[in-house]
């Protein structure tokens, strides 16, 4: 179990280092490699993930939308999944401890590891909480521009 300390540290890093790194992620890759947003399908799928009660889990459905068999047209979700798995390993193996600062001192392996997963399941919820809600921005942006162009 977190902390008080350790929470408002979480949500202290939500609001100032998360949030723009989500936000710049998701419009980085719709102007990149798609330049549309996200479909509400995956939209949907990653706000029930992120509300899983485990890291492993959340691990899990990235790694599954990853290696699935995306048609041509739709290749760009699996690069999103890519792209979200790698930031999401930089966050659990090196910023957790380096950067952030989170873990409790003191703990065994095991407490370590399950103190790891816990905090990732809070910074990973509250990214992708970040980032769709920023690929909403995008999306109706991007359907203003195209009724301006009708």
């Amino acid at each position: 179990m977190l902390e008080p300390d350790q929470l408002r540290k979480i949500w202290q890093l939500s609001d100032e280092t998360l949030y723009p790194e989500a936000v710049a992620f998701i419009r980085q890759f719709v102007k990149g490699e798609e330049g549309a947003p996200l479909p509400n399908s995956q939209v949907m799928g990653l706000l029930n993930i992120a509300s899983s009660d485990s890291y492993a889990e959340l691990g899990r459905f990235i790694r599954h939308q990853r290696d699935r068999n995306w048609q041509e047209k739709k290749r760009h979700i699996k690069l999103f999944y890519e792209y979200l798995e790698k930031i999401f390993m930089t966050m659990r193996n090196k910023r957790i401890k380096d950067e952030f600062s989170l873990l409790r001192a003191g703990l065994s392996r095991k407490e370590e590891t399950q103190q790891m997963d816990e905090i990732m399941l809070l910074l990973a919820r509250d990214f992708i909480q970040h980032l769709i809600a920023e690929n909403g921005v995008l999306a109706a942006q991007e359907s203003a521009a195209r009724l301006g162009r009708k």
